[in-house]
């Protein structure tokens, strides 16, 4: 349709492309509900805002990909949901699909018991839940914004004179703008219709329409549908572009810039980074001390991306293996583990499965039978949020995420902190800080891949390591822990006093043909929570030289084992085997299945704290 505003040219009106999904399941199976809607809900109110010019299509549960393809929601301007009995059962990739493209820019408005579904849940990041009473009241409606165009041709208020009522507190975040406010017969009130902006996409709740009434038959609760698919569909500018980008016009000094003041104790950096197949935004941070120390981290996977530091000429270079982009990170799955936060249960546990007061809890195995690192999504594939902290020795930054109840099977909700700090000491120090409302199980670590020679470099086997700890925990074959703990006398495990890594890597004894180099649990003395020195690392050609110390009972020496040439990382290089070492400091691997090991349990009302600090120098 073409129309024309004042003296201006004619131009084209889009026409609003509308998907109306309905579960259409009560209309087959409840005769009330057949009764009023013989067609189903999504007829109902197809029929009755066909009139204002929309093209609508209908999509329902039990179609192919529940009637929502890349190519129907792609065509999309303003999907309408109405659910109620099968919210978890609608797929999650669907949910996924949906949730994209709202921050593309489709509409949404979500309707009556859709409060409950995945969808709305995912975009509001609450439960929505309410309280709710089937009696057939009288619900009146009052109009809060008459300013807004999704009243336009609505009165003060108007009146459903049977309507299942839906009462406070609403668990949803606040309105953006609030519209309607519902008033009961039986005196309850009710936010009733809400909107919000997600991305570049429009939400809209709008209460009414439980299936038992003839509610999509009024004509104000469907003038507002009307309406909310006009605002929701509302033209947006050019799409966004993010990124580093060149200057429209050239840019011509007369005088040098300033210099950068840097705060004395350091400085941070934030930049968008990219996004997740979800949608959801990553950022990264890049910390710099005082003495030019700068560490890049990126907010999915609490991934450290870069760590430089100098050498005993002040040559500065990135001693950390990884991938240059968050693509790469997703497009591989970063199946090394390069700097990511682990968690929940950091290394190995057997069978997937372990067992707490009684209860048997099976987890996501992603290593043959057993659980590696968290599972198949652990922390290290989650987005965290971020947030800058300065002290008055360093610089920080605070990443924090929700893990719910169940998550890869691990029990209770846990909400978790880490705090990566680059101090004037030039220090990495991480704090792990976590909270459960359940009884769990909790071994936190970080998994950097170091080559001390600068990152892509060669191998580190003449990387020279100390190890102050006369035990560890041997393996079986599959490096699941046999429940021993045995001397390092003797063996190619001894590092207490310092040795070159290659020097003993090809040993015929059995634990390191079982691992294929150095991939073992050693055990620290013990000295209740006081922070202890557990390892050194020499690299000889550049003088640099890391000291790890750590809280915790026992830190996992990794020699890069299993990296075969495959992975091409930053600047181009090739990753082979050994080409860079891991300490993380941690519980011992399968811990909930061995009694005797130190325990890691969490309990409500405790917190789980625990610190590692890498010092670096040059020598």
């Amino acid at each position: 349709m073409k129309i024309k505003i004042g003296s201006g040219p004619l131009f084209e009106m889009k026409t609003i492309n509308v998907t109306i999904w309905n579960e259409f399941i009560h209309e087959r199976t409840e005769p009330i509900v057949a009764g009023i809607y013989p067609k189903g809900i999504h007829a109902a109110i197809a029929e009755g805002i066909g009139p204002y010019g929309f093209r609508i299509r209908i999509a329902t549960f039990d179609q192919p990909e529940h009637g929502l393809s890349h190519e129907v929601l792609n065509r999309t301007d303003v999907l309408i949901w109405w659910g109620h009995l099968v919210h978890e059962q609608v797929s999650d990739e669907i949910v996924d699909r949906i949730y994209a493209r709202v921050l593309q820019g489709m509409g949404l408005i979500v309707l009556h018991s859709g409060h409950r579904s995945k969808i709305f849940q995912k975009l509001m990041g609450t439960t929505c839940d309410l309280k709710w009473r089937s009696d057939a009241e009288r619900e009146r409606l009052w109009v809060v914004d008459p300013s807004h165009p999704i009243t336009e041709g609505i009165g003060e208020y108007f009146e459903l004179q049977t309507e299942e009522m839906y009462g406070e507190f609403f668990d949803i975040p606040a309105p953006e703008e609030l519209i309607f406010i519902s008033w009961f017969q039986g005196g309850e009130v009710f936010r009733s219709g809400c909107a919000y902006q997600r991305g570049l996409g429009k939400i809209f709740y709008f209460r009414p329409g439980d299936q038992v009434y003839p509610t999509y038959y009024n004509q104000n609760v469907l003038r507002v549908i009307a309406n909310a698919v006009r605002w929701a569909a509302s033209p947006h500018g050019a799409a966004p572009v993010y990124g580093n980008t060149a200057p429209l016009e050239k840019i011509i000094r007369e005088e040098p810039p300033p210099p950068i003041q840097v705060k004395a104790s350091g400085s941070i950096t934030k930049q968008y980074f990219g996004q997740t197949p979800d949608g959801e935004f990553i950022y990264l941070y890049t910390l710099t001390n005082k003495n030019g120390m700068q560490s890049s981290i990126m907010t999915y996977g609490g991934i450290m991306m870069t760590l430089k530091v100098p050498d005993r000429n002040g040559v500065v270079e990135d001693v950390l293996l990884g991938y240059p982009t968050l693509e790469e990170y997703l497009r591989t799955g970063n199946k090394p583990y390069f700097g990511a936060i682990i968690g929940r249960y950091a290394n190995r546990i057997a069978n997937g499965r372990f067992t707490l007061d009684g209860v048997t809890y099976q987890l996501s195995v992603n290593e043959g039978p057993n659980t590696l690192h968290g599972g198949k999504r652990g922390f290290n594939k989650r987005v965290w949020e971020g947030e800058e902290v300065y002290t008055e020795d360093g610089v920080g930054l605070v990443l924090s995420y929700l893990s719910k109840d169940g998550e890869e099977g691990f029990p209770g909700n846990l909400a978790v902190k880490v705090v990566y700090s680059l101090t004037d000491n030039n220090e990495l120090r991480i704090d792990y800080m976590a909270t459960t409302d359940t009884k769990t199980v909790l071994n936190l670590s970080q998994h950097n891949y170091y080559n001390l020679a600068g990152a892509g470099s060669g191998d580190i086997l003449g990387h020279i390591v100390t190890i102050h700890s006369d035990w560890f925990t041997p393996v079986k074959p599959d490096l699941i822990p046999t429940g021993e703990v045995q001397s390092v006398a003797n063996t190619p495990l001894d590092f207490l006093k310092p040795m070159t890594i290659g020097s003993r890597i090809q040993s015929d004894y059995q634990q390191m043909r079982f691992a294929g180099g150095y991939d073992f649990n050693y055990v620290l003395p013990q000295k209740g929570s006081a922070i202890r020195f557990a390892a050194s690392v020499y690299e000889p050609e550049s003088g640099r030289l890391m000291e790890v110390y750590t809280t915790q009972p026992a830190i996992q020496f990794y020699t890069g084992n299993n990296l075969d040439g495959s992975i091409i990382g930053k600047e181009g290089k090739v990753y082979r085997q050994y080409g860079g070492l891991s300490l993380e400091t941690q519980h011992y691997p399968d811990s909930p299945n061995h009694p005797h090991f130190p325990s890691t349990e969490l309990l409500p009302g405790q917190t789980y704290r625990h610190t590692a600090i890498f010092k670096f120098s040059a020598v």
